[in-house]
């Protein structure tokens, strides 16, 4: 067992290292060891983690541009990489879920003028915009190429959705539909007036992110149901999983004059309506994936906060409960949080975290009968330097240089099954905002791991 004097042992407390070691008081850890959900007969398993990595890594060597300098992976990131991909493949999962934020994404900024991937400015002149377009696409090469190979090497399907870090990331304002703006400035906060081409990137930014993960290398469409003729065509699809499962991925991101509204187009959402309905029809277990949660509150740590606009009374939220879509799974918040569907909702599990600093992922299996089964487990930071040598092209979000996980801990089980919860524990329990003990603690640079209750 992982105890407290274990986890600051490891730690090795010295100088210029942060412990991530600490026990909320009355909290049991359990680790996983002998617990983990072992595939089962006639049953699909799957794994959920999103946000992950939400930071460039890859090797920088392999470009012909590399000038020796400061990269954007290490030995310590390979094996803090190899634990934690480790551990979802013991599992034995036949699919693993991305719902966005593979990367950090602000590759139209160059803060060291290294020029890896070419020259960048901010401005929105024809000039300025085909050098970023250009740039985005040598990252993507590269960051992209490296994200599919992590889960190919270790034999993982990997399924994953669109975030706003593959759009290059959005900025503040007090309106999430406000956060990519057309003007070509920032509108909002202490930067407001500097120049901002994001807008004008962002078709290319998704063109780029399907060319790696829904395109085929000749071009074609790696899913045959997606939404036709939807400016989500490349970013969207939906998968049968086995005999008893369907994954609708969706875009949450709808571009247009105006800026990005949080939501979907009228061609995704019939498509998602038509898909949903016709999996249940087939007595399927349904579910939907998108980037950014739909209902709040839930658990947060070190998030811009975006979410789907309206909530529950969003047209997504909608179409969701008038379907009969049994999950939404999302990211962006960083924490962890189950919130049962109201009426015919569905049940709404953020999840996932920010790799430098969290790492957390939910183990589903869907059973003939219907009845699907999460464990939910996270893996603590043992050691993390304060040390940033991880390079990403945006000086600001560059990453720790060194970092250390330990082993999966059991936080978590949810048991449903035709729209009922049957059991739920640990950290997929009943959110209860003013007295949770069991939502990350701290931040990016200086995150306290609180290790959570041991489900029953």
């Amino acid at each position: 067992m992982l105890s407290r004097r274990s986890l600051l042992r490891t730690a090795g407390l010295g100088a210029g290292v942060l412990s991530s070691g600490r026990l909320g008081r009355g909290e049991r850890p359990r680790p996983a060891v002998g617990h983990l959900l072992r595939p089962r007969r006639g049953a699909f398993t799957f794994v959920s983690t999103p946000d992950f990595f939400n930071g460039d890594v890859a090797d920088l060597s392999v470009l012909p541009t590399w000038d020796g300098g400061a990269n954007s992976v290490n030995s310590s990131w390979e094996t803090a990489i190899d634990t934690c991909l480790g551990a979802v493949a013991a599992h034995r999962p036949d699919a693993v879920f991305v719902a966005g934020d593979l990367v950090e994404g602000h590759w139209n900024i160059d803060s060291d003028d290294r020029r890896l991937f070419g020259k960048v400015s901010q401005g929105s002149d024809p000039v300025s915009l085909a050098g970023c377009r250009s740039a985005i696409t040598a990252a993507g090469d590269v960051y992209y190429g490296y994200y599919r190979r992590l889960f190919a090497d270790r034999g993982l399907r990997l399924y994953p959705a669109l975030g706003d870090h593959e759009i290059l990331d959005d900025r503040f304002a007090e309106d999430v539909d406000d956060r990519w703006s057309p003007s070509g400035h920032l509108t909002e906060g202490p930067h407001a007036g500097e120049p901002d081409n994001r807008w004008h990137l962002v078709p290319h930014a998704k063109e780029v992110w399907a060319r790696h993960f829904t395109r085929t290398s000749g071009g074609g469409h790696r899913f045959s149901n997606r939404p036709r003729g939807s400016a989500a065509e490349d970013t969207a699809y939906a998968v049968d999983l086995g005999p008893h499962l369907t994954l609708v991925t969706v875009d949450v991101f709808r571009h247009h004059p105006g800026g990005v509204e949080m939501g979907l187009d009228q061609v995704q959402l019939a498509w998602l309506r038509d898909t949903v309905r016709t999996a249940k029809r087939a007595g399927r277990v349904v579910i939907v994936q998108g980037h950014a949660p739909l209902v709040r509150p839930v658990r947060t740590f070190s998030t811009g906060g975006l979410h789907v606009s309206g909530g529950e009374h969003s047209a997504l939220y909608r179409a969701l409960a008038d379907t009969g879509a049994d999950f939404y799974f999302c990211g962006e918040v960083h924490d962890t949080t189950v919130v049962a569907g109201r009426g015919r909702g569905p049940i709404q599990i953020s999840h996932g975290s920010v790799f430098r600093a969290a790492f957390n992922y939910l183990v589903g299996q869907v059973h003939a009968d219907g009845t699907t089964h999460l464990d939910y487990y996270e893996i603590p930071m043992l050691t993390a330097s304060r040390e940033e040598g991880l390079w990403a092209s945006d000086r600001r979000k560059q990453q720790r240089t060194e970092i250390r996980y330990g082993e999966p801990v059991l936080a978590g089980r949810l048991v449903v099954k035709g729209g009922r919860i049957l059991q739920r524990s640990g950290k997929l329990g009943v959110y209860l905002p003013f007295f949770d003990t069991q939502q990350y603690d701290g931040n990016l640079a200086t995150v306290t791991y609180r290790m959570p209750r041991a489900p029953h």
